[in-house]
């Protein structure tokens, strides 16, 4: 935020939905800050640099959107004269104070010759290793003085150096129990430039985006005419407090996905690609959203793991999708073709613009083309795809998405979110995720053929999109992370207390005697007698599946 010297006329700049935090003024008037995220991203990092506009336009990476360690850049200070910012690099989480460095975004936006440790006793680990989450020492509220010294706080003893590290010299030393923390010099300083407005704010909350080549940046597989649409993705925040003790699928309390997406999903909708690859389109201003990059069938070549914001009536302008800012120039020579047109309205996605919510907007289509062969009495080929609620979900999500280990389900390929995961922020190799390496959406675009290669399945395009944008907003299950059951795991789970004790017992009378059953993965909480455990003991003749050979449980009366 900012306001006026007396406190007055308070403006919000940044749309974050999590935290942004530490800012400070850098020479030519911007706004130098942390700011924490998740966007498609596992528990750790990322809380990197960012640069805006006292108007809150221009939003920028600065550094370390990509960094795996240090996992934290913050309390950033621009170093007069020299383009580089001194700043704490330390852990996820923990206390704020680690090691002290420069990062200097000129030699490279992630690269590990960008930083340099002045603090080298306490170690910062590596920028494509690890988890960034073990860094641990005693340095915090550093300050430059001028180009040669800084001050520091080294576990509440404030001290005087030079970036060389050739000279230190003790200011304050602390006082039991308290230290010294935060110095600032009482001395003159330049005053940092006033940046003019750089737009004209509107009464509409839009703004405009021209991307001239959303192909650049997008090799080896974003080759020229791929990408036909772009998607406007919101990621929507979580308002509701709930303890960390009820958190499930990694660090979801409330839960939205099976360990996939943080944050619920809002589609707002799509804009056209022209011919040479170029984009011109409004936007939602003051909300945190992303792009995805969408060829013909509407799946997603290449996805932003990041998110941007635009003050009502901003115009910004990219090169391209995931292109190199700091080293990809425009092309001078001609104008782009969307750029000779007004920006257009985005195309409302067919379902509507709200949290995309998997029971509402996914299973409607697999209740018309695939439940009639996959549900429980006859789940051909072991796929239940029926609609019934489950302990966190619904049946078919169970199958399509939380199956197997995180990220590796037999029918879609999602990113992992779970504390372990954190190499994957370096993946960004288009179509790596999403639909086009999923096989549902494959056996959704070629019709689900049988043995002798005839379609089974004729799903219609929008149908297919719904199940596409599913996969590629990262499978989330609901539309919100609002929920009025803060005292259960994850915040969802519906399932009765005792449900193990009675299973158990029933085990020990009926199941024992030939195997040892495996608790379930999910329960079914609505239309209970298709659990497996209650179909598989069943006899055919009362319903059942009778897959325990003899039946166990010759009707449903068996007490």
């Amino acid at each position: 935020y900012r306001c006026d010297r007396d406190g007055g006329h308070v403006q919000r700049l940044s749309a974050n939905y999590l935290n942004d935090f530490t800012p400070s003024v850098m020479e030519d008037g911007r706004i130098l800050y942390s700011r924490w995220e998740y966007v498609d991203r596992p528990a750790i990092p990322i809380q990197s640099l960012w640069t805006i506009n006292p108007d809150g336009t221009g939003l920028s990476g600065y550094f370390g959107n990509r960094v795996l360690s240090p996992a934290t850049f913050m309390e950033a200070h621009e170093i007069p004269g020299t383009g580089r910012a001194l700043c704490v690099l330390t852990s996820h989480n923990g206390p704020c104070r680690g090691a002290i460095g420069i990062v200097d975004p000129a030699v490279g936006a992630n690269t590990q010759h960008a930083i340099s440790n002045l603090t080298p006793e306490v170690s910062i680990g590596h920028v494509d290793r690890g988890d960034g989450n073990d860094i641990r020492g005693p340095y915090e509220s550093p300050f430059p003085i001028d180009g040669e010294y800084f001050l520091v706080s080294c576990g509440g003893t404030l001290l005087v150096r030079d970036y060389a590290g050739t000279c230190q010299c003790t200011i304050l030393g602390r006082a039991e129990p308290l230290g010294y923390y935060a110095a600032r010099p009482v001395l003159a300083r330049p005053r940092p430039a006033l940046r003019s407005a750089s737009y004209r704010p509107t009464a509409e909350p839009w703004a405009s985006v021209l991307i001239e080549d959303v192909h650049k940046g997008l090799a080896p597989r974003g080759e020229c005419g791929r990408v036909v649409q772009i998607a406007v993705v919101q990621e929507i925040e979580k308002s509701k407090f709930a303890d960390v003790s009820r958190r499930a699928f990694g660090f979801q309390f409330p839960v939205v996905s099976c360990g996939a997406t943080y944050a619920p999903k809002r589609v707002w909708g799509f804009a056209s690609v022209e011919s040479d690859g170029s984009a011109h389109f409004k936007v939602p201003a003051q909300v945190p959203i992303y792009f995805l990059a969408l060829d013909e069938h509407g799946r997603a070549v290449q996805r932003m793991r990041s998110f941007t914001h635009f003050m009502p009536g901003e115009q910004q302008s990219c090169v391209g999708c995931h292109a190199d800012r700091n080293y990809v120039t425009p092309n001078a020579s001609a104008r782009p073709l969307a750029a000779l047109r007004p920006a257009e309205e985005l195309t409302q996605p067919e379902w509507g613009v709200r949290g995309f919510s998997y029971p509402h907007i996914v299973q409607p289509v697999l209740d018309q083309y695939c439940v009639r062969c996959h549900h429980p009495q006859d789940a051909q080929g072991g796929v239940d795809l029926c609609g019934d609620r489950t302990d966190f979900f619904n049946v078919s999500y169970e199958t399509l998405a939380r199956q197997g280990d995180p990220g590796e389900n037999p029918y879609t390929s999602w990113i992992p979110t779970f504390n372990g995961q954190e190499a994957n922020i370096l993946q960004v190799t288009p179509e790596y995720w999403g639909s086009p390496a999923s096989r549902l959406a494959d056996i959704v675009l070629n019709g689900h053929p049988d043995e002798v290669g005839r379609p089974r399945i004729d799903v219609d395009p929008l149908s297919q999109r719904r199940i596409f944008a599913w996969i590629d907003l990262n499978v989330p299950y609901y539309g919100t992370s609002e929920s009025n059951n803060t005292d259960l795991i994850g915040c969802r789970q519906m399932v009765p207390q005792d449900l193990d004790q009675v299973l158990a017992q029933v085990v020990a009378r009926r199941c024992v005697s030939c195997h040892e059953p495996p608790r379930p993965t999910y329960t079914r909480i609505t239309n209970v007698e298709n659990n497996s455990f209650l179909l598989a003991p069943l006899a055919r003749a009362a319903g059942g599946t009778q897959q325990c050979g003899q039946p166990i449980f010759a009707t449903k009366d068996d007490p």
